[in-house]
């Protein structure tokens, strides 16, 4: 199979561009499968750390880092999908292999999957589907309830459900969408809804159910996912089916029965009118990372009727990362998109703008001007690699609407132009460092973490570049070639034979190398 093989180079420059950042794509997530992933299918599991000379690794890695890789597969998928029509052969070969490695993935969740019993503010409940911060050894016994329940956050839970969705939208597996509405439930069970002295609700989603504090990575990566499930469940016949706990204005619990979709579009509005009430620097435009808390959790109640209570937190603070800038335009988008409200569009455009000012700034490489990006100083602390990622894709999110600005075609030109250069000067065994511009600087270790989110944005980009093309009228221009003729040698000549008639060596098929027998 033609998307099994490792590495392409030689061909690379040659080919149309949204087809050349799917083989990249394809290139980085095969080479972090192989080298950031160990055991079977049945008990498959991240290492936290490789090395990209020899087989040293530690780990196995949190769900989160785990999580990445799930989504530079929906990424490479969904690449994939979209260049079907010019690259017919391609789909054909890797498309069901990356949606069967997805179902692997998946699978194999259960290592971090636990369940528990949680006091909430309005409700007490069983959550048979919650996946802890560090990997089990067995499957469902994950430690969801340790160290006074910080063994899980929220955060974790919104990731995968996004990705859940989209993994759904891809393959039609239902399970993947059933899972995604049980975290979903999970985390809004986490809203803040008891009321202050004037009526109003607190609001805002903590960390986790052992945390106090609100970040905004807690509340902003679950607008766009809550804006999907009421697309895809708000139907002509739908009915109320689902039971809401909340206070009231008095702080009385009550409850009432809800159209799913509904419910899930009230929440999106809500949380993005939360964050950027709370969190939105009004100065730069950008969002703070989090409103602090006292860590103790205190509740009211005995028994039955024992529930958690509110907690202060102070004022916004912390480092403005780019996800969480990443999560407001993208749930900002989808508002848009289904609300058509001049708000959300002005939001897209605010952040648009301000993000690319307040995050990249110009540096010269080899004569040429680059955009960089907020990066770390060794791959080993820190996590701007996957944090801009988040970012990237929701300027692809803005593109695809076409925001009446430039800004989103800008960024994502400098996201593809630092991502070339990184693969043309610095790959190493099929991966990238996370200091693009400069290289590895004298290492040898990456996380898988990275490398997927590099996975992801080339695939991303792939999309993006085909949706121009077709803007244009362009194309790819291949569909006439017929499968012999996409046949080179190592040396890029044309090599005159057919797979059946060729001697045996070392090929290039559609852009990738290919051993012949």
């Amino acid at each position: 199979m033609l998307c099994s093989l490792v590495g392409w180079a030689t061909l690379s420059a040659q080919l149309p561009k949204a087809e050349q950042d799917l083989h990249r794509a394809m290139d980085i997530l095969d080479a972090t499968m192989e080298r950031s992933f160990r055991g079977t299918s049945t008990n498959f599991y991240m290492v936290d750390v490789c090395d990209v000379t020899n087989t040293d690794v530690s780990g196995p890695s949190d769900v989160w880092p785990y999580t990445a890789a799930i989504e530079a597969h929906c990424s490479v998928l969904e690449a994939l999908a979209a260049l079907k029509d010019d690259l017919p052969l391609l789909y054909d070969d890797c498309y069901d292999r990356y949606a069967q490695q997805l179902m692997v993935l998946v699978d194999n969740l259960d290592y971090y999957r636990g369940s528990y019993t949680l006091t909430s503010y309005a409700t007490r409940k069983t959550w048979t589907t919650v996946y802890a911060v560090p990997r089990a050894s067995v499957r469902g016994r994950g430690d969801v309830t340790g160290d006074n329940l910080k063994k899980n956050v929220y955060d974790d839970q919104m990731w995968l459900a996004r990705e859940l969705i989209r993994a759904y939208r891809l393959t039609g597996e239902r399970q993947y969408l059933n899972t995604a509405i049980s975290l979903t439930d999970y985390v809004l069970d986490g809203w803040d809804c008891w009321h202050d002295d004037q009526g109003e609700e607190y609001g805002g989603i903590t960390w986790g159910p052992g945390y106090n504090s609100k970040h905004a990575c807690s509340n902003g990566p679950i607008i766009q996912p809550l804006v999907w499930l009421h697309d895809i469940l708000s139907t002509p016949d739908e009915q109320p089916s689902y039971t809401y706990y909340y206070r009231d204005a008095q702080n009385q619990v009550v409850s009432e029965v809800v159209k799913p979709s509904e419910h899930y579009m009230n929440f999106a509005k809500r949380i993005y009118a939360w964050q950027k009430r709370n969190l939105r620097n009004a100065g730069t435009h950008l969002y703070w990372d989090m409103m602090g808390a006292d860590g103790t959790l205190t509740y009211v109640g005995s028994g039955a009727q024992r529930r958690r209570a509110h907690v202060d937190t102070g004022g916004p603070t912390g480092t403005a990362y780019t996800y969480n800038t990443g999560t407001m335009l993208a749930g900002a988008v989808e508002l848009w998109r289904t609300t058509g409200s001049d708000e959300y569009q002005a939001d897209v455009t605010d952040l648009a703008r301000y993000a690319y000012t307040g995050f990249s700034r110009p540096v010269r490489k080899d004569g040429v001007t680059y955009r960089e990006w907020p990066t770390d100083a060794s791959p080993l602390q820190g996590f701007n690699a996957w944090f801009d990622n988040v970012l990237m894709r929701a300027y692809a999110d803005a593109d695809a609407i076409e925001v009446e600005t430039s800004y989103p075609s800008l960024v994502l030109q400098s996201f593809e132009a630092n991502l070339d250069y990184a693969y043309e000067h610095y790959l190493r065994s099929g991966m990238l460092p996370i200091d693009l511009l400069n290289g590895w600087n004298d290492g040898n270790k990456t996380k898988g973490f990275h490398q997927a989110s590099f996975a992801s944005e080339y695939a991303l980009l792939a999309v993006w570049r085909h949706r121009q093309a077709q803007a244009s009228g362009i194309g790819l221009h291949r569909l006439d070639l017929p499968r012999h003729d996409r046949i080179y040698t190592i040396a890029g000549q044309p090599a005159c034979g057919t797979p059946d008639t060729l001697p045996g060596g070392i090929y290039i098929m559609q852009g990738r190398k290919v051993a012949l027998k």
